[in-house]
């Protein structure tokens, strides 16, 4: 496991981000397959190391428009990633796929990614796309105390999918 210690400090200073446009080497499927498959051998390039521990990018996925990923680094290794996208017209956000790494989970990183993307997005509902997993409902039920929409499913509006309208 990585040092809980870097990984809690991590956590404390969500709000410093290191927000990108585009990302030159964003992962292919195969990437994140590898990524899923055998976690230890992904490791961040060292020469790329992102100035703060946190990163907000392009998800880059064709289907995935408008879509960015929030990511948390503890030194090199890639800690914590989850997926959002917002709609300021309706005023909602969509949170799906919170992912804790080997080695990074339970030492508070996906809480403090969705409290900073709530400060970063002040006034909005949150929810997912997708129903919760019986084992993260505890995580869900905590994170949602007092959050508009409570992180509960709800599909996404035609400004974030537009296809939905044909």
């Amino acid at each position: 496991m990585a040092d809980e210690a870097a990984i809690r400090a991590v956590a404390r200073c969500a709000d410093s981000v290191y927000w990108v446009r585009e990302w030159p080497d964003k992962p292919t499927w195969r990437d994140r397959l590898r990524r899923w498959v055998d976690p230890a051998s992904y490791h961040f390039d060292r020469t790329t190391t992102p100035p703060e521990p946190w990163v907000d990018r392009p998800a880059g996925y064709y289907e995935r428009t408008g879509w960015r990923i929030r990511a948390a680094y503890v030194g090199s290794d890639l800690a914590f990633e989850v997926e959002y996208v917002v709609c300021d017209p309706c005023e909602i956000g969509w949170v799906e796929a919170p992912h804790s790494y080997e080695g990074h989970k339970r030492c508070g990183l996906a809480t403090a990614a969705l409290r900073s993307l709530r400060h970063v997005y002040p006034g909005l509902q949150w929810h997912t796309g997708g129903g919760h997993f019986r084992d993260a409902e505890p995580f869900w039920s905590s994170v949602s105390v007092g959050v508009p929409g409570g992180y509960t499913q709800r599909g996404r509006c035609l400004h974030v999918e537009p296809w939905r309208a044909r």
